[in-house]
This record gives structure tokens, sequence and C-alpha cells, in this order.
């Protein structure tokens, strides 16, 4: 079984997602939804948590340099409060990923692209590869987790897709 370590909003360096199983299954109970065994949940919270720190830039900073996820962060205010800890549209957004990954499959596709090269020279012909980088873009789209996460994104969009070089 995957181990789950949640944020408690103190910014711990070794939290690999913003809520538990039982609070995944919660959420997706009130919706009609099975997310499958714990395990599957665990692990698909994991992979969530994974692409959620993908998508940002987030507004304020990170409490600590050490934390391992972007929440909790100082400086961050939604509907005019200061927010301290982890914000409940965070933790629901993650939630919400789960069930896009019941309905979609993979949150994140990468596309490794090349640009091809040929040279002759003599009556020998090479072709080779260059340049290469890695895409990672959303499999779907995250309509109901975009609104949720939109108050703590930077520019409050996140159709952001980042390239790795």
């Amino acid at each position: 079984m995957v181990t789950l370590v949640v944020e408690d909003g103190t910014g711990l360096s070794n939290a690999n997602t913003y809520i538990t199983v039982e609070e995944a299954k919660e959420y997706a109970s009130q919706r009609g939804i099975d997310l499958g065994s714990d395990d599957a949940i665990s692990a698909n919270l994991i992979l969530s948590a994974d692409y959620m720190e993908t998508r940002g830039p987030y507004k304020g900073k990170v409490i600590n340099v050490d934390q391992a996820l972007e929440f909790p962060r100082t400086d961050l205010e939604y509907r005019g409060q200061s927010i301290s800890g982890v914000p409940g549209n965070v933790k629901k957004a993650q939630a919400q990923l789960l069930l896009d990954i019941k309905s979609s499959g993979a949150l994140l596709t990468s596309s490794r692209q090349y640009a091809l090269k040929r040279r002759k020279l003599e009556g020998l012909e090479q072709e080779y590869a260059v340049g290469s980088y890695a895409a990672y873009s959303p499999q779907a789209v995250h309509t109901i987790y975009d609104n949720l996460m939109s108050p703590f994104i930077v520019g409050g969009g996140s159709s952001q897709t980042y390239c790795y070089r």
C-alpha cells in the first residue's frame, strides 16, 4: 500500500497529498461516484498532487522552503480574507481530480519532440535528431478543478503548460 503523508498546514517536507483517502471517498460519494480500492485512491491522490504541483505559478510564497507541496502559502487571500494552512478549495480540487482520473484517465501526457537533421557528405547520408524537449500537457479539460484553483493562480488562469528542457 502507498503511504500517504497529508499536508497539515505546517509545510511538511514529506507531504504527498492534501487530503486523506476518507476525504476523497466522501467527496466522491456525495457525487455518486465510487473511486475503487483504498490502494487505487492512495496512488491517485499522489498523482493528483503531482499534477497540482505543475499548474502554478501560485500566488503568495511557500511558508517553508523545504515543504514538499505548493500549499500552504503566505500572503494568500480568498474572498477578501487572509488564508492560512491549506485552503478548502485546494482540498476540493484534489478530490475533483480523482473524479477526473476516474472518467478520463491520466491527468498529464508527455510528448518528446525532435527536429530531424539530414546531412550528405560524399555520397554518405546521415540523419539524426537534435533539440528534444518534453512538453507536459493536460490529458483532458478539468473545468471544476480549474474553477476551484483559479483564485490561487497568478493571473487567475490555470491553463499553463510547462516545458522541461
